[in-house]
């Protein structure tokens, strides 16, 4: 009877414990989205024009629409190849974080940049810059098209 309570206990408990691990390994794949869905306003730049903004994104259901169609979970670390030409920089903005002793006014909204995505021209490759954190990724393709269509339209 003992050895019976005993092979229980430990099939409980390896279930348990293979549960929680798959558990946390698809949280931590939903979880990946730098932050993107708190974002005000994208400024499309091109690399060329950096100072002319070629497009503004700032209703939140086209901000919405550009977040899905990042497919973050979908982007992969690689090395960007040497011969990479640059094309186009996105400047995504997020409302301040208010600190403590500062009052919240709801009136201002003051935005700051908190992460630039640059897009290369003809590869599906980008460099995602956050708080000094800079990160190079493949991207699926369809992705890439429609960065790349981002920074042709005017708004």
């Amino acid at each position: 009877m003992k050895k019976v309570y005993i092979g229980v206990t430990a099939a409980l408990s390896i279930s348990i414990l293979l549960f929680g691990c798959s558990s946390k390994e698809k949280d931590v794949k939903e979880e990946v989205n730098l932050g993107f869905d708190q974002a005000k306003k994208v400024e499309v730049s091109s690399v060329n024009h950096p100072d002319v903004v070629v497009n503004t994104i700032d209703k939140q259901q086209d901000i919405n629409t550009f977040i899905n169609k990042l497919k973050v979970d979908k982007w992969d670390a690689a090395e960007i190849p040497a011969d990479a030409k640059k094309e186009n920089v996105y400047k995504i903005y997020q409302e301040g974080t208010v600190k403590l002793g500062e009052s919240s006014n709801k009136n201002e909204k003051e935005l700051q940049q908190v992460a630039t995505v640059t897009t290369y021209k003809g590869i599906s490759y980008i460099d995602v810059e956050i708080k000094n954190l800079n990160l190079n990724l493949k991207v699926p393709n369809d992705v890439s098209e429609y960065l790349s269509s981002q920074g042709q339209q005017k708004q």
